[in-house]
C-alpha cells in the first residue's frame, strides 16, 4: 500500500477525501508538523502547497525540514502559482502539478503506476 500525505489547506477544509484502491492518503491543514506526520505515519509521498494560511510554515520551509530529517520519499509541489513551485523545487520537492485541479487524476495515475511521478 502506498503511503501518501497531502499538506494543503484547501483541500483540507473542503474535507476531500481520496479513497483510490492501493493507496492511503492522509490530508493535512498546514505543514508545521510535516516531519513528526511523515515519520509517524511513513508516508512514501508528499504532496505539498505553498501557503496554508498565515502564521504556518510555508511549503518550501516544510520540504527543507524534510529533507534535513531524511525523508527520501518522493515530495510534488502543489501550488497554483508556479513561482512557488519552482521555490519548493529549489528547497527539494521532486517535481511539481502545474494545476491542483489535477490531483485527482494524477493520485489514480500514481496507485496504477508508481513511477509516473513528475
Amino acid at each position: 500500500m502506498l503511503k501518501v500525505a497531502i499538506f494543503d489547506d484547501v483541500v483540507a477544509l473542503r474535507g476531500e477525501t481520496f479513497h483510490i484502491p492501493g493507496m492511503d492518503v492522509d490530508v493535512y491543514e498546514h505543514a508545521d508538523d510535516a516531519v513528526e506526520m511523515c515519520r509517524a505515519c511513513g508516508h512514501d509521498v508528499v504532496f505539498m502547497d505553498f501557503a496554508m494560511g498565515a502564521d504556518r510554515k510555508r511549503g518550501d520551509e516544510a520540504i527543507t525540514a524534510l529533507r534535513a530529517s531524511g525523508f527520501g520519499g518522493r515530495i510534488i509541489a502543489i501550488s497554483s502559482d508556479p513561482s512557488a513551485n519552482v521555490e519548493m523545487r529549489q528547497a527539494g520537492a521532486d517535481g511539481a502539478l502545474a494545476k491542483k485541479a489535477h490531483l485527482r487524476s494524477f493520485l489514480v495515475q500514481l496507485a496504477d503506476n508508481h513511477e509516473a511521478l513528475p
